[in-house]
């Protein structure tokens, strides 16, 4: 079960948003449900999409299916593999963007560590 598969033909926002609720998902897979918090709210101000909304529960129905258990069943083990499945279709969407530059990041990140060294 390649989450990036489910993702890497709709806009980016919605991808973005999409893994991030997949995420937030499988971090509480296994809480009880008082402390389970609601995955698509960050505020009144950033609602989740209906499209979004769709593609998570057709990803986790996915995952659901591929374990043969609901995802609060799923061992600790098994929930962050997915989540590390989900961090690596954030990393190559990212990666596909247009202006991507790994060298260049990297180069900024260095500067900016020089920089934060010299006025210390």
């Amino acid at each position: 079960m390649d989450i990036l598969t489910y993702v890497e033909r709709v806009p980016e926002n919605t991808a973005f948003s999409v893994i991030y609720y997949c995420i937030r998902a499988l971090d509480q897979a296994g809480l009880p449900e008082e402390q389970q918090r609601d995955i698509f709210f960050d505020g009144p101000s950033n609602p989740a999409t209906p499209e979004g909304i769709e593609l998570t529960k057709t990803i986790l129905a996915a995952i659901e299916e591929a374990e043969h258990k609901r995802l609060d069943d799923l061992d600790r083990k098994t929930a962050e593999a997915y989540i590390r499945n989900a961090g690596d279709a954030m990393d190559t969407l990212v990666q596909r963007m247009e202006g991507y530059d790994e060298a260049r990041g990297r180069e900024l990140l260095r500067k900016m560590e020089a920089a934060s060294l010299i006025s210390l």
